[in-house]
Order: C-alpha cells, then sequence, then structure tokens
C-alpha cells in the first residue's frame, strides 16, 4: 500500500514538472508557428506580386518587375503587450490594425484572428535591385526582450520586362527566437 502511495506521488510529481516545463514551451511554439506561417504567407504574396504582370499606370506598357513598394506595420506600438492594441490576453487585436491600407491590401495580407506578433514589410527598388523584408516582433512574456523573425528576399537579376520572375528563395533570420 505504501509502495502504491510512493508510487502514484512519483508520477504526479513528475507530471507536475512536465506540465511546469511543457506547457510554457508549447504555448512557445504555437507563438512561433503563429509568426512563421503570418511570414510565409507575406513572402508568397510579395512574390506573386513581382512575377504577375502589371501596366504602368495609365499605359499599357508594363511595369518593371517589382515588390510592392514602401513601409507598413501592423500596429505603431512596439509589441501586444501595449494595451493600445491588445484584445485583454497579451494579443494582438486584428480589429484595431487598418487593414485596407494600400500595402496590405496590394499583399491581400489580413489577419482576422488575434496575434502574439507584430508583423512589419518594407521593399523597394525594381527588377535585380528588388528587395523586400518582412518581419514578426513578439514578447511573449511582455519583458522587453523580443523573439524576431525575418525573411529577406530579392528580385532576379534575370527578370526581364516582360519576364519578371524569381531566382532564389528569401533568406530567413532569426533573433532570440526563446523570448
Amino acid at each position: 500500500m505504501q509502495a502504491r502511495l510512493i508510487a502514484t506521488l512519483g508520477a504526479t510529481a513528475a507530471l507536475a514538472f512536465g506540465a511546469a516545463w511543457g506547457i510554457p514551451a508549447l504555448m512557445e511554439r504555437a507563438a512561433q508557428d503563429e509568426a512563421l506561417r503570418e511570414l510565409s504567407r507575406l513572402v508568397r504574396s510579395a512574390s506573386v506580386y513581382y512575377v504577375k504582370p502589371k501596366l504602368k499606370a495609365g499605359t499599357s506598357e508594363r511595369a518593371a518587375c517589382a515588390f510592392p513598394s514602401g513601409q507598413i506595420r501592423t500596429t505603431l506600438a512596439a509589441s501586444c503587450c501595449d494595451p493600445s492594441v491588445t484584445d485583454g490576453q497579451g494579443r494582438c487585436d486584428p480589429t484595431k490594425v487598418e487593414w485596407n491600407r494600400s500595402l496590405w491590401a496590394a499583399l491581400r495580407w489580413q489577419l482576422s484572428e488575434p496575434h502574439q506578433f507584430v508583423y512589419e514589410y518594407r521593399a523597394s527598388g525594381a527588377m535585380g535591385e528588388a528587395t523586400f523584408e518582412v518581419s514578426a516582433y513578439g514578447d511573449q512574456d511582455c519583458d522587453g526582450i523580443y523573439s524576431t523573425f525575418r525573411y529577406l528576399g530579392k528580385g532576379s537579376s534575370q527578370a526581364k520586362a516582360d519576364d519578371c520572375i524569381l531566382t532564389d528563395t528569401a533568406r530567413f533570420e532569426a533573433f532570440q527566437p526563446g523570448e
């Protein structure tokens, strides 16, 4: 009887330890998955925009190969910890983002669910000089230390006005992914 009680207490302690260690790790992984999923969507959208034929405004002449040019963030707040953008649970409220702004519209990207990262897009240039960067900044525990995930993409030196191609995939970077 006493051996059974000790075994039960040992199993309970092991489960409690596993839960204390495992649940935060699982939550951290879910947040990272969100950032990687959304950044992948943004990379795909920017790439499609680059290769899709476009006309110069007001003409029938083909526009140069380019990513949507400019810079935009989902919020001006530093993180989803800021009370002005939160949903009350440490996530950014997507209703507090102006999704109809021209760059988000050009990328055909928006979030409809609360999210843990602030997303940023920036791009410039045309043809082989075109570049873009998409980033996700997250402060999961609101301690001022950010996990940052980023993709850097560029146009192809082989692109021509009548054949916008991409030959390289975007380069991925991660900084303090466990924060």
